[in-house]
């Protein structure tokens, strides 16, 4: 499944200062098993995974 995610990060070198605000964000290939309540987990460690220069994600939203 895909998703469409807003979220604001940081960088792995300035982890505490949140300079990036993306207003919307495609995240593929989610497996349709994973439970609505463990979603932004997974999508969270997806997006750093896929990002190495991410230091921290917050407020992510599934739009």
């Amino acid at each position: 499944m895909d998703y469409r995610v807003s979220c604001e990060h940081s960088l792995k070198n300035e982890p505490d200062e949140f300079i990036v605000h993306v207003p919307s964000q495609r995240v593929e290939d989610i497996p349709a098993n994973v439970p609505r309540a463990l979603l932004p987990e997974y999508i969270t460690e997806l997006i750093l995974k896929r990002s190495p220069i991410i230091g921290k994600i917050r407020h992510l939203r599934i739009l």
